[in-house]
């Protein structure tokens, strides 16, 4: 989720139904700030929900003011919370407890806590906005530690100071205990969590098949197989294995990180890897692997995962078709993010992104390596219409149903691959007839531009000059991702003589190495 704090290394999560030895601690109604931080019995088993959603639904302004009401004595909302055999779990509150121990612990998204939950590998925009937030709330209100170290001096001689102080390490926040059993705390937790902050309907169908590979193996890549482990019940190898497939689909999906206005041609091919939206986009295309474009039914039809292979076996399938999107494997179409997969104006498109996946993933379940040679033969052809009428494209999108978008895109694609490949021209309104729309271009419901200079336009501009100068492929004439996906190919191969100088050196596409000059069928 774009520009939010991650807070989900503040408290660990737990099985509801894991049972250990008895905890002895007492709570009553009230907690202080001590006893959620350092290493206070309540804070050693607190917990939340293993199945709860991730703690990185709040903005920078709502983590300050959270903190700031905390410590003006404001009212703060009773904390609901159940207490298993082995563990205090919050039903209800994780934010507001993860926001104020982040004041304490001094991480709001890429400390100690962070990066040790995230296994050294918290992600550049997740630290960008943790740095933005620590500064924001020692404006705000100041360090936690620089409370906790005023001395008696420093407070009689600072009465705003000495208030201050007085309600941090007085005051409690209050507590709700629900009683019953593991049933009625899991019911209690999605009726609470219904009524709130609602649910997004991609966490909520998440939340529902959370024993299944797609929620597991989702959850997986878009952490880069870091962060809670929702594999932690199979075995070690399984769980290496699992780490290993996601993060490789992560690095392909969505690395780098790009700040906006845009001003790099190495763009994330699955967009910003903002948890809910690329969670949302992988379990879509996860159904778009399997052969169904209809998520729901799809999941619907997935069984539970007891042991990690139904989970692993996904991966596979998942890996193999993003190798063929980008990276370097032999089979790579190395397709260039900002020809294929953004708008006009710099913003990743799931619609283009999914409907794609779907053509390739379609043609990989089919065995159809004719399809991968067809594209080739019109990828140039193919990439001008994208790139000259991609303004086009997207306002006549913007005139199909949201549901039916990515199918649109993939009969564009396909048409597309088949026209140019017979060598043939297309016009605006064959494109509008492709994607289903009828009548002529100046009939579509155009989107107004924006009067200044916005981030967008910013993106657009660089975007439209930077492409130009793109290095190509020297086989098939497409743009290359150089920093993602390249192969440096003899133009007179070895076998007859070639030399390794630079003079015979040329940069193609892995698929248009191996598959079209070396004609290996690559897979």
């Amino acid at each position: 989720m774009a520009n939010r704090v991650v807070l989900d290394a503040m408290i660990r999560r737990a099985d509801f139904a894991l049972q250990s030895e008895s905890i002895s601690v007492e709570l009553g109604n009230t907690l202080k700030l001590s006893e959620i931080t350092g290493a206070s019995p309540t804070a050693k088993f607190l917990r939340k929900p293993d199945f709860q959603r991730e703690t990185n639904h709040w903005t920078t302004s709502q983590v300050v003011n959270l903190i700031r009401s905390f410590v003006s004595g404001e009212l703060i909302p009773a904390l609901i919370l159940w207490k298993s055999e082995s563990f205090v779990f919050v039903i209800d509150g994780a934010h507001r407890l993860s926001a104020l121990k982040a004041w304490v612990e001094n991480d709001y998204g890429a400390g100690s806590f962070s990066n040790s939950f995230f296994s050294q590998s918290v992600q550049e925009e997740q630290r960008k906005i943790a740095d933005k937030t620590r500064k924001a709330v020692e404006k705000e209100v100041g360090r936690y530690a620089d409370y906790l170290a005023l001395t008696e001096a420093d407070l009689e001689s600072n009465a705003e100071k000495a208030r201050i102080h007085s309600i941090i390490f007085s005051r409690s926040l209050h507590v709700q205990w629900v009683q019953g059993n593991q049933e009625v705390a899991e019911t209690s937790f999605f009726k609470i969590n219904s009524q709130g902050t609602v649910l997004d309907k991609t966490e909520e169908l998440l939340l529902k098949n959370r024993q299944k590979s797609y929620a597991i193996a989702a959850r997986s890549i878009v952490r880069s197989g870091t962060g809670h482990k929702y594999w932690s019940k199979f075995e070690i190898e399984v769980q290496k294995e699992i780490e290993y497939l996601s993060s490789r689909q992560n690095e392909i999906y969505f690395q780098p990180f790009v700040d906006e206005p845009i001003k790099t041609l190495d763009l994330p091919v699955g967009g910003a890897s903002s948890p809910v939206d690329a969670l949302k986009s992988l379990i879509d295309l996860f159904a778009l692997v399997d052969g169904n474009p209809d998520t729901r039914k799809q999941l619907q039809m997935v069984s539970e995962d007891p042991d990690g292979s139904e989970t692993i076996s996904l991966l596979k399938r998942s890996l193999r078709v993003a190798n063929r999107v980008s990276g370097n494997a032999p089979g790579s179409l190395g397709l260039h993010p900002a020809v294929y997969f953004y708008t006009e104006r710099g913003k990743h498109s799931r619609f283009l992104f999914l409907g794609i996946i779907r053509v390739i993933a379609d043609a990989l379940r089919n065995n159809d390596k004719d399809w991968f040679k067809k594209f080739t033969s019109s990828r140039e052809k193919l990439e001008k219409t994208f790139l000259e009428r991609k303004s086009l494209i997207n306002q006549g999108l913007a005139n199909v149903n949201s549901a039916q978008r990515v199918d649109r895109v993939a009969k564009l694609f396909r048409y597309l691959v088949e026209v140019y490949r017979e060598e043939k021209e297309v016009s605006d309104n064959e494109i509008l007839l492709a994607l289903g729309l009828e009548g002529a271009a100046g009939n579509l419901q155009i989107i107004d531009a924006p009067k200044g200079f916005t981030n967008d336009v910013k993106s657009a501009a660089y975007l439209q000059a930077a492409i130009v100068s793109a290095p190509r492929c020297s086989i098939c004439k497409g743009y290359l991702h150089v920093i993602k996906s390249v192969s440096y190919d003899h133009i007179h191969p070895v076998s007859h003589g070639g030399a390794g100088s630079i003079q015979n050196a040329q940069l193609v596409h892995p698929y248009c190495n191996t598959a079209i000059k070396g004609d290996s069928g690559a897979d």
